[in-house]
Formats: structure tokens, C-alpha cells, sequence
């Protein structure tokens, strides 16, 4: 017989609990919010974090946390938590019984993904009652009192016994029909989001200390929780030592610059609008704001926000990672991972920490839970991280909901949110901003109508920038499709210019590229899309920033934040905001006038832009365009809020609409109704057609990376063989391409993914255009 409870192997389900405790109390208090100062919240989060793991006290789980093999059924734990936690929870009158129900779910779910709220109360049977009784037979509670009186310390009085949790499980079981008929009700008078983000925040709560206190406080220490100052100069001292030339574009960006370093800053506004044109400095001018605006909340509400910088793509997180850190080097600070961090699903798994002016790196499990729980004072990560992060039912990542408490929120290239959910976006940031203290920076060159002008504080009047800019002409020539013979056809280019055609979809690009190739033989050309590996597309983008190549072919790919320039851009019709970008990439730096000509191609069934974008969108933009013989850069701002007023009266909100009827009643996972669809359903990337992985050995470094993913997969330890791939997912996924099912063509399988060794290259890989494919309508 053991002396004492463990909580995990050769760990004490004591101190465990003191530092589940401890965090979820520190994590509580830190947020200083109006509805976690109410002594119920205080009181629930308290006796959540006691009672999360009382189920591990009996015999069957302590012999498995000693390595004995038990059944699967009779080792769990936290079904029986939550039932003695609702007989402890019961007496507090102060607690709504909502929450109450909610935490017993809470509980419930602590290992696991959230359900139906409805649903959690219809699955009390027979068999689970016996297995609960079985669980407390094999409880000794004498070990029990031992353990929680340092907890509750009127169990020196009046001790835990069997007959409390027999009576618990048997009452619950008594009472589920009528909580049924409680949450039922509820449901239909429900209107409301704020208890969604509540429950989301209680739930990330118990799981960010419960999986902090196992993963890192055990083998580290309390001192990752501690916070670090952001020098309020930071963005002014790396602005001085970079010492940009003078002309009139960077004479325009400073001005932009100086006006979001002057702005009073009243923290009762929670929205902003960073509405810049493109190339004027709009991720170092948001940086500034939001460091402005952090310190001013500290000042005056006594919380110390975070900055959540959010981009749509991963294809320029890594570029933005790399002028924070020479941002923070410019500042001779030693980049830590307290200070700044880069999470997505490529992520490497690393934290830094700095001390004495040297760097050491934490080990790799603790360094995983870091980062994915958002431990940094500024982190930048994607899109899908963040709108994953408040519209999911998954644990993994509803364990840093709580980090958006506070939080400065910068959503860069906002016009990427789908327009389906522009107002299911809107009313969840509103009620984030009312109940979780949050702010939110928008910043972009087309601000989307998510929320109206009047609705957000505007940091730049952005007409002053547009009109002040002539560094290109838009030209449409979209009355008339045209093939891509057609087209090629009638092309003249110039000698003294640089040419970048970006088209819909990858079969185009590559039909386009060769037809160019026999009519411009001569010149020195190169392709980008999505069938290249990412590490050739990188080498490439490089290639075309240091003038190596003329003429470009591309999908829009290069659209968002890669920072590319050239004198002419062709353009195959798209919605008007994605047009917008893509003049981004012509004359950036305004040395002479740049020209853009939007044109319509076809397949000759259909136009390209009919396979991926939605005609609502296309139509607009192609009414839009037929006004005009020429547009200027200056009428660009006109043009494109008119495109947006006029959009958000065409949309169609029937999606939105769904989820925010999910959304009030807890509907966290189920099938869909016309009425409403479950929060799961919530999909920020269309998965469009179904698509596999396959990996091209490029060359010896990817054959080498090749070799030791195959003796990572022969590891038989299962927690081991992720451990090991997670430390070189970010090389390996350097040469996979994702290709359509569909396609004839296919490579070997091996290990559940495409494989094309550096042998069978030419069979499957073209040097310029990727992997070959004969398959049509192929995206990006």
C-alpha cells in the first residue's frame, strides 16, 4: 500500500493540486476583470481546481500511474471528479445553477474535447453508475483525508466517507432529468454570447494550470509565469539605427508613423483602424500603437496587456518573425521567448531564455507547452491559431483562451476573414472587448465593412496617404474573356521593364508560363505557386527581390506581405480587394509610375476566377472596374470602400447566423441543422477538394531529411516518435507540396505520404512548375 496519492507518476496528487491551485488562482487574478472580481467566480475556479482530479484516489488509477495494466473504463478519472464536485458545489446558493452544470462539465472534459452542453446530461446510464461505484469502492479514504485536508480543513471535523461519494453519484443520477429540463430551457431563452466566453475562459483556465503544473512546473519553475517590460521605445530605437534614405515614400510612412506615435489614447475605445496604403510601414506602425496603448491600459487599469499579432498566411509569418527579432536585437536585447514568440503548426519547438546576455534553450516538452500556451508578452501567430482559438470545441486549443484577456489583438490583412463570417466576427469581438478587456488593431489597405468607420477609432486618416500616392495606374480590361493564347498573343512587353502575372489557379499559371516561354524565349523567367516546395518558392522570392528574373508567373500566393516590386503587374480577375494587393507589388517605393492591367481569362468554358472565388464577389468587382478606363493610386480608397459598402449589402449572413445560434446554446459539437451548426463545424480555410502530402527530395539535404523522418517513424514509443518529428517537422514540411487526390499521377506511399525520391525526380518533377499533374482547376 502506497503512503501517499500520486497525481502522475511518482508525483503527489497534493502538490499537484496546490499548484493546479496556485496557477489557476494567479492566472484568475492577473486578468483583474469586472466578472472574475465576483466571489462566485472566485469560489468555482477554486474548488475546480480541488476537485479536478479527486477521481485519481482510487486503487485503479494509483496502480496504473505505477505501470500495472488496468482496464481502460475503470482508470479514468474525471467523470467521477465531476460528481463529487457537484455534491461539494451544491451548497454555495451564490452560484447560478448554469454554472454549476457547466463546471461539472468542465471537469468532466478536462482531458478531452468539448460536446453538446445538452447532450452532456442524456449520457448517465446504468453502466455508468456501476462503473463510478466500482471506482469508489476502491478508494481509501483515509489516504483521501489525508490528502485534501490540507484543502478543506473542516475534514479534520467531519472526514470524506464513502457514503458522500455514493450519495453524490446517486443523487446526480436522481436530478439529470431535471437539470435536462433546465439546460432545455435555457437554451431556448438564451440570446446571449457572453456565457460561451465565459465557460470557454473557466474551461482554459483549469487546463493551462493543469497542464502547466504537470509539464512545467514539475521539472521547472514558477518563474515562466512571471512577466517582462516591453521598452516603450523599442520600435523608435530600431527606426533610428536602420536610418532609412529620404524620399517621398518614406517621408510619407514616417508622417504615418509620427501621427499613430501623437494620438491620445483613450482605453475605453477597444477598436481601432490601421487603414495604410500598401508598402507604408503598416506592421511597424501597429507594433508602435499597440505598445502605446499597453502601456497606457497598465497605467490606467493596473493589467498588463499582451500583443497578439495575427497574419492571415504562413508565408510571411517567418518574414515578420525576422523584423521582430532584429527589432529587439536593435534594441541589444537577446531575443526571449518571454518577450516574443512565433506559434503555428510548423512552429519549432523551441524556448529561449535569456540570462547574463546568453541564450539556453528549455527542454523540449516544457518548451512545447510554452509556446502553445502562449507565454510571451508579444506572440505572433496565424490567423487559423487565433479564430481557432475562440470559435473551437478542442481542448489543445481552447487551453490559451484565457491569454486573450486583455490582450492587444492586432488582426493584420483583416480583409482575409471570410466575408461568410464577418458578423459572427464582429458580435464575438464585441462581447471579447465587454467581458475580456480585449482590443482589437485592424490593420490593412482595404479595410473590409466588418465594422463601420464610425465604430473604430481611426489612427491615420487613410484618404490623406491614397491621395498623396501616384506611384501607379489601374488599368481594366475586363469586358472581354480572353484565352490564354489570346492574351499571350497580343502582349507586346517593353525591354526596360519587369513583368508579374498573377492568375487563379495553378493549372493557368502553368498554361500561362509556357505559352510565355515560347513567345519571350530570350528572357529569364521563373514560377511560383504552391506544387513548389516551400524552400524552393522561398530561394526563388529571393531570386526575384535581388533582380535576377524579368518576368514572373505566379498564383496569388505573392499577394499578402511578400515584398516583392515590379514596373508592370498583369492581374486575372479577382474580387477587388485581392486586386488591390496585388498592385501592391508594382513600383512599392514609388521610382517611377507603375502600371497594373486587370484582365479576364478563360479555359473557354468559363472564366479562372469562376473556380475559386464566389460570383457575388466577382460580379461586384466586375461592374465595379466597367466605370473605369484608368484608375488612379489616389482613387483607390474611394474605389475600394464603395466595393465594400456595396458587398456587405449583397452578403448572404446564413452561415454566421448558425453559428451564433450554435454559439448561445453551447452547441460545441453535433450534427447540423438548418437552425444552427455546431461550434466544431467553424472552418476559417475552406478545405475545398481533398488533397494529400507528398514529399519531392529536391536535392541531398532533403534526402538526408528524408532518411531520418524514416527512423523517427520506426520508434515504437508513440510519445517519443512525435517528440522526435516535431523537432524537424518545420525542415520536412520545407519540400511537401499538397496535390488533389484526384489526379491520375500519384508517387508511391510511404509512411501515409507521398514520396518522390531524388531518383524518380523527373517522373513527378518539373524544374520550373513543380510537380506535374494533368489534373484541372487546381487552386493556388
Amino acid at each position: 500500500m502506497m503512503n501517499e496519492l500520486y497525481s502522475h507518476p511518482n508525483y503527489p496528487l497534493q502538490r499537484h493540486i496546490e499548484g493546479v491551485k496556485w496557477l489557476s488562482s494567479q492566472f484568475l487574478r492577473e486578468k483583474n476583470l469586472s466578472f472574475t472580481e465576483q466571489e462566485w467566480v472566485q469560489t468555482l475556479v477554486e474548488h475546480v481546481a480541488f476537485f479536478h482530479d479527486i477521481g485519481k484516489s482510487h486503487r485503479y488509477f494509483q496502480d496504473y500511474i505505477c505501470g500495472l495494466n488496468v482496464p481502460k473504463q475503470l482508470k479514468t478519472h474525471a467523470l467521477l471528479s465531476a460528481f463529487v464536485f457537484m455534491a461539494f458545489i451544491e451548497k454555495y446558493e451564490n452560484i447560478e445553477e448554469l454554472w454549476k452544470y457547466i463546471s461539472f462539465v468542465i471537469i468532466k472534459r478536462h482531458h478531452g474535447d468539448l460536446h453538446d452542453l445538452l447532450e452532456e446530461w442524456k449520457q448517465f446510464s446504468s453502466e455508468m453508475e456501476q462503473q463510478l461505484l466500482n471506482q469508489i469502492e476502491a478508494i481509501d479514504f483515509q489516504q483521501l483525508n489525508d490528502t485534501y485536508m490540507h484543502f478543506i480543513p473542516e475534514l479534520s471535523k467531519h472526514p470524506l466517507a464513502k457514503s458522500d461519494f455514493e450519495n453524490a453519484v446517486r443523487n446526480l443520477f436522481k436530478q439529470s432529468r431535471n437539470i435536462r429540463r433546465y439546460v432545455m430551457r435555457w437554451n431556448q431563452e438564451n440570446d446571449s454570447l457572453v456565457p460561451y466566453v465565459r465557460f470557454l475562459f473557466l474551461f482554459s483556465l483549469l487546463l493551462d494550470a493543469d497542464k502547466s503544473e504537470a509539464g512545467i512546473i514539475q521539472k521547472e519553475t514558477k518563474s515562466f509565469f512571471e512577466r517582462c517590460a516591453i521598452p516603450s521605445s523599442l520600435i523608435e530605437v530600431y527606426k533610428q539605427k536602420r536610418n532609412w534614405d529620404r524620399n517621398k515614400i518614406n517621408e510619407l510612412r514616417e508622417r504615418a508613423f509620427e501621427e499613430i506615435t501623437t494620438i491620445p489614447i483613450d482605453v475605453a475605445n477597444h477598436f481601432y483602424s490601421l487603414q495604410l496604403p500598401t508598402g507604408m510601414g503598416k506592421t511597424l506602425a501597429s507594433l508602435q500603437f499597440a505598445i502605446r496603448l499597453r502601456e497606457a491600459i497598465e497605467k490606467e487599469k493596473g493589467v498588463t496587456p499582451r500583443i497578439v499579432y495575427s497574419l492571415p498566411f504562413l508565408s510571411i509569418i517567418d518574414q515578420t518573425a525576422s523584423v521582430l527579432e532584429d527589432i529587439f536585437r536593435s534594441n541589444n536585447k537577446v531575443v526571449d521567448q518571454r518577450l516574443f514568440l512565433s506559434h503555428h503548426h510548423l512552429a519549432e519547438m523551441q524556448y529561449s531564455l535569456a540570462q547574463d546576455e546568453e541564450r539556453y534553450d528549455v527542454d523540449y516538452d516544457v518548451a512545447k507547452l510554452l509556446i502553445e500556451g502562449w507565454n510571451s508578452e508579444i506572440v505572433l501567430t496565424t490567423f487559423v491559431q487565433l479564430f481557432h482559438t475562440i470559435f473551437t470545441n478542442r481542448n489543445k486549443l481552447i487551453r490559451k483562451f484565457h491569454r486573450l484577456a486583455n490582450a492587444i489583438i492586432i488582426i493584420d490583412e483583416v480583409q482575409a476573414i471570410p466575408h461568410r463570417y464577418w458578423l459572427v466576427v464582429k458580435e464575438m469581438f464585441r462581447i471579447l472587448a465587454e467581458e475580456l478587456n480585449c482590443y482589437f488593431v485592424f490593420s490593412t489597405a482595404t479595410t473590409p465593412a466588418i465594422f463601420q468607420r464610425d465604430e473604430m477609432v481611426q489612427l491615420v486618416e487613410p484618404s490623406t496617404y491614397f491621395q498623396a500616392l501616384s506611384r501607379v495606374q489601374l488599368f481594366p480590361y475586363v469586358q472581354k474573356n480572353m484565352t490564354i493564347d489570346e492574351f499571350v498573343n497580343q502582349l507586346c512587353l517593353d525591354e526596360e521593364k519587369s513583368y508579374l502575372f498573377i492568375v487563379n489557379t495553378i493549372d493557368c499559371a502553368k498554361n500561362l508560363y509556357e505559352k510565355l516561354a515560347e513567345h519571350i524565349c530570350s528572357e529569364k523567367m521563373t514560377f511560383l505557386s504552391t506544387h513548389i516546395p516551400p524552400k524552393e518558392r522561398l530561394r526563388r522570392i529571393q531570386e526575384i527581390k535581388n533582380g535576377t528574373y524579368r518576368v514572373v508567373v505566379s498564383t496569388q500566393l505573392v499577394e499578402a506581405g511578400v515584398d516583392i516590386d515590379f514596373d508592370v503587374v498583369y492581374r486575372d480577375l479577382a474580387p477587388l480587394d485581392s486586386i488591390h494587393q496585388a498592385a501592391g507589388r508594382c513600383n512599392r517605393n514609388g521610382l517611377k509610375k507603375g502600371e497594373v492591367y486587370v484582365i479576364s481569362l478563360t479555359d473557354g468554358r468559363r472564366r479562372y476566377a469562376s473556380y475559386i472565388y464566389d460570383l457575388v464577389r466577382i460580379d461586384l468587382t466586375h461592374s465595379l472596374l466597367n466605370n473605369y478606363s484608368v484608375i488612379e493610386e489616389s482613387e483607390f480608397f474611394s474605389l475600394i470602400e464603395k466595393y465594400f459598402e456595396q458587398l456587405s449589402l449583397k452578403m448572404n449572413n446564413r452561415e454566421s447566423i448558425q453559428l451564433l445560434n450554435g454559439i448561445k446554446s453551447l452547441y460545441f459539437d453535433g450534427e447540423a441543422t438548418t437552425e444552427r451548426v455546431p461550434i466544431s463545424h467553424f472552418r476559417l480555410i475552406e478545405e475545398g477538394e481533398d488533397k494529400f502530402d507528398v514529399f519531392i527530395e529536391l536535392e541531398e539535404e532533403a534526402k538526408t531529411i528524408f532518411q531520418r523522418f524514416e527512423k523517427i517513424i520506426r520508434i515504437k514509443d508513440p510519445f517519443e516518435r512525435q517528440k522526435r518529428f516535431a523537432a524537424m517537422k518545420a525542415s520536412f514540411y520545407q519540400y511537401v507540396v499538397s496535390i488533389p487526390r484526384k489526379v491520375s499521377h500519384k508517387p508511391p506511399i510511404l509512411y501515409g505520404i507521398g514520396y518522390v525520391n531524388i531518383d524518380m525526380l523527373d517522373d513527378f518533377y518539373d524544374q520550373v512548375l513543380g510537380y506535374k499533374t494533368k489534373s484541372e482547376g487546381m487552386i493556388w
